[in-house]
């Protein structure tokens, strides 16, 4: 997360800064469904199949945050989320030694449009995605 935290920051993109901040520090936690897996290739490093160690988090968050101003006076407003979108974190998993701990890195969020058949996952998640691990009773 770092490395892209940094990379935001450094090329002045700072809706995003504002969107990790207003909606993906603590909207992880309300996540409505989790997948595994990305239908499309993906290498990191030496990996050839980093695309199956990608998990997507998605839910249909109660806003969205823009950044006003400049980078030192500058602040994240809280905007109206997009109609029928939901928003989406990709986060890929990182092997650790202890088992009973869960390491990922986040590399990518944003807002994505609306499943009609699933309500607060992203459109088409049956053929983007390997496998819905989960998603939240309601």
């Amino acid at each position: 997360m770092d490395d892209n935290f940094n990379r935001i920051c450094t090329k002045n993109f700072y809706t995003p800064v504002a969107q990790y901040y207003g909606i993906v520090q603590d909207g992880l936690l309300a996540a409505e469904h989790i997948f595994k897996g990305l239908k499309r290739p993906l290498m990191y490093g030496n990996d050839m199949e980093a695309d199956q160690n990608v998990l997507i988090y998605s839910w249909r968050a109660k806003a969205d945050y823009v950044w006003i101003g400049s980078r030192f006076d500058g602040k994240p407003v809280v905007k109206t989320p997009p109609p029928r979108r939901v928003f989406v974190v990709l986060v890929r998993e990182e092997k650790e030694a202890n088992e009973f701990q869960v390491f990922g890195s986040i590399e990518h969020w944003s807002w994505v449009e609306e499943d009609r058949e699933l309500p607060q996952a992203p459109v088409d998640c049956k053929n983007r995605y390997g496998a819905k691990l989960w998603s939240r009773e309601s």
